[in-house]
């Protein structure tokens, strides 16, 4: 098959686009790629996000309008578009839409007061577009794009602008096939004895991390035994900084070797997050045998559940977090997790068997001669 691959977001969404369509290209099938790496989101040096994002989904459609057969499967990621540059169903039923967070639910998180309040004229507009972009698409005849979650969440979120029937595909994680990582805690004076949580993500609101930290620094406070490790980089460092002490550590950037180091060395991974996609890290987390302890949000419920795996989701006070942490320290998580070979041909066996199914009700509907 002639794919093309579509992704204007950076960071996550990207390796995932790429990686599944290195699998497709390994498989034999031929595959191109359009990944701004979000310059898609800037408009020269200033950056207007989904706005930005949406007139290139229009240009895409636009080009690709022109001559809709030029692919056998479009894979796009999280589309939104002002316009719809045709109603032929001929474009839109090669395409794989694929959900990894949603304009809907960043609404709600903003009105909550989880996302800053006033980014909510930002998340009104893009919601519209989004609601907007995808009914509009459901109302052409004949239409009947594949769409894909990531997570099964998501199936809510999409659900607040009319798309009932997705497929929950998950992604797969970036981790070595070698996971025998040398210990890291002695390299911050960290004993050998002690109970060591560790917390990777970006620092932004959405995950948290001052929270995190002021809520692991009340907990150290209870627990002699027990260090924390937060690592990554955001533009709420600052406020994290304020948290930190001889045992709540906030190292900033770290390297893939760190943080498998890590991952490989500490007896239980946590996420207070406010809002995930798909929370990769604790997949990661997982995949290194690390037992985890989650904020009660759907995404978090949702790895617990599919996996089985061994962890706890719990409200966001400190008295909560230190009896999970009591109950599952000590424990082994066994979780076997997709590969991408397996994701990526999940992919293609649902779009070929969905292609099939929409090419036979359309001889059927197709007027006798």
């Amino acid at each position: 098959m002639k794919c093309l691959v579509l992704a204007p977001q950076r960071f996550g969404i990207r390796e995932v686009a790429e990686r599944i369509g290195q699998e497709w290209e390994e498989m034999g099938h031929d595959v191109e790629y359009r990944l701004p790496d979000g310059a898609a989101a800037r408009i020269g040096p200033v950056t207007v996000g989904v706005v930005g994002i949406a007139e290139w989904w229009r240009k895409q459609f636009k080009e690709l309008a022109q001559n809709p057969k030029a692919y056998d499967l479009i894979w796009t990621h999280q589309p939104i578009s002002p316009t719809l540059p045709t109603k032929d169903p001929e474009l839109w039923n090669r395409m794989i839409m694929t959900f990894h967070t949603t304009e809907h639910e960043g609404y709600r998180l903003a009105k909550q007061g989880i996302y800053p309040r006033k980014r909510l004229p930002y998340y009104a507009t893009t919601r519209w577009f989004e609601g907007r972009f995808h009914k509009r698409l459901a109302a052409l005849e004949g239409t009947n794009p594949m769409y894909t979650v990531v997570s099964s969440q998501l199936h809510d979120e999409i659900a607040r602008f009319g798309v009932e029937d997705a497929v929950c595909i998950p992604n797969g994680v970036f981790v070595p096939e070698d996971r025998d990582f040398s210990p890291i805690r002695h390299e911050y004076g960290i004993p050998s004895d002690a109970t060591v949580l560790f917390n990777i993500g970006r620092l932004t609101e959405q995950k948290r991390p001052a929270v995190f930290a002021e809520t692991m620094t009340e907990v150290c406070n209870q627990r002699d035994d027990l260090y924390c490790i937060i690592a990554g980089k955001g533009r709420l460092a600052d406020e994290v900084a304020g948290h930190t002490s001889e045992r709540v550590k906030a190292l900033g950037f770290v390297s893939d070797e760190e943080k498998w180091r890590w991952f490989a060395d500490a007896d239980v991974f946590a996420s207070l997050s406010g809002y995930e996609g798909m929370p990769v890290a604790t997949l990661e987390a997982l995949s290194f045998g690390c037992p985890v302890v989650l904020s009660d949000i759907p995404a978090h419920r949702a790895v617990i559940d599919e996996y089985d795996a061994t962890g706890r989701c719990v409200d966001v006070k400190s008295a909560a977090v230190a009896a999970a942490i009591d109950d599952v320290v000590g424990r082994e998580a066994d979780v076997e997790l997709p590969t991408w070979e397996e994701i990526a041909e999940g992919y293609l066996e649902r779009f070929n068997g969905r292609r099939s199914n929409v090419s036979a009700e359309s001889k059927k509907l197709a007027p006798h001669r």
